[in-house]
């Protein structure tokens, strides 16, 4: 049971056992629907269908959690996938731990130096400081990972969204391919 008398300041232990309570109780939720990346994927994705959503755990001066609920499918041959951004604390970085489902998480420098990452459940992933990430879910269940990343980290979207990222994940011949 996951027990958070002062939300600030709680110790915590969440697992692929009890993470719909972190979720539950987290302070903030995000939505993102087809329309809210539209211009992401090759192919322009339905308005009103669910891509992803987010769950955020208030903090204050320490490291912020974040849970990812990205769902399965596609947007014509592209994967399902969250709009990817940059640390506006270019010495930030972040982890990753997969509690279900499969996929992967694509990283960028803005330099253009690019890789990929899958994640499996129990797989934890590092994305160094200055490395934009997207998470992909290349499976059939919805992939849910746990992110934690300093308060402070911020998120800046804006180059993704103007440029895009250098590597796409599509499904071709059935197979999953990097491109």
């Amino acid at each position: 049971m996951i027990i958070m008398p002062d939300k600030k300041t709680w110790p915590v232990s969440i697992t692929p056992d009890n993470y719909p309570e972190f979720i539950s109780t987290s302070s903030e939720h995000l939505t993102r629907k087809g329309s809210d990346l539209a211009g992401y994927f090759e192919e322009e994705p339905e308005p009103d269908t669910v891509i992803y959503e987010v769950f955020e755990a208030e903090t204050v001066g320490h490291i912020k959690m974040a849970m990812t609920v990205l769902k399965p499918g596609k947007v014509g041959n592209e994967f399902h996938m969250t709009k990817g951004h940059f640390h506006e604390d270019d010495k930030a970085g972040e982890v990753y731990v997969c509690f279900k489902g499969q996929g992967m998480i694509v990283m960028q420098t803005k330099e253009g130096q690019t890789d990929e990452l899958r994640l499996t459940p129990g797989a934890l992933a590092y994305i160094p400081p200055g490395w934009a990430h997207r998470t992909i879910n290349t499976g059939t269940e919805d992939f849910i990972m746990l992110a934690t990343y300093p308060e402070t980290a911020g998120h800046d979207y804006g180059p993704i969204q103007e440029k895009g990222f250098i590597k796409r994940v599509v499904e071709i011949n059935g197979q999953v391919q990097v491109v």
